[in-house]
């Protein structure tokens, strides 16, 4: 039985394909941002291109909202276009504090991994 890889190189993950639930692709990843203290990426930023006719092209998400999908070899992701809507519009260098971080991850319904986590 051969086991299925959990690990890719961070510099392999900007371009990878992103897939809506229906498998359609939607996007693609462009930017990872990394906690500092832990070296555990907290967030993706996607662009979308024409993705369902919305203004921004970019948006910051949080990295629980991906899930990868090897017969893809990409990520899908269960965002929908009212989430991406109301999501806050912000520059991936604004998320510098917990409120920014609560408001995002409520906006796409994601778990905080700060409450998630345990503390060591």
């Amino acid at each position: 039985m051969q086991t299925q890889a959990t690990m890719l190189e961070t510099s392999k993950v900007p371009g990878t394909s992103v897939y809506g639930m229906s498998r359609e692709s939607i996007g693609e990843v462009d930017d990872l941002i990394v906690d500092t203290i832990s070296g555990k990426v907290r967030y993706a930023v996607l662009s979308f291109g024409g993705f369902l006719g919305l203004g921004k092209s970019s948006y910051v998400i949080p990295w629980t909202s991906l899930k990868w999908d090897a017969d893809l070899n990409g990520y899908v992701t269960g965002v929908t276009e009212e989430q991406l809507k109301m999501s806050p519009d912000l520059d991936p260098l604004s998320i510098r504090d917990r409120e920014m971080e609560q408001r995002l991850h409520s906006a796409y319904g994601a778990p905080q991994y700060w409450d998630t986590e345990s503390r060591v």
